[in-house]
């Protein structure tokens, strides 16, 4: 059995974005703002000296 996912040609990254977000759209406003300031993402980059 092929997931849903798989059949509508996304990838599962891009599928729990998705559901995320219409969670998050479906919450009270209270816990709205704090879903949504929770949900940012912080990424840091190191580059990697080689010798």
């Amino acid at each position: 059995m092929v997931s849903y996912w798989r059949q509508a040609g996304i990838s599962y990254i891009r599928f729990s974005s998705i559901c995320a977000s219409v969670v998050r759209s479906a919450l009270k406003p209270q816990l709205r703002a704090e879903a949504i300031k929770n949900a940012e993402a912080n990424v840091k980059v190191t580059k990697v000296k080689t010798t």
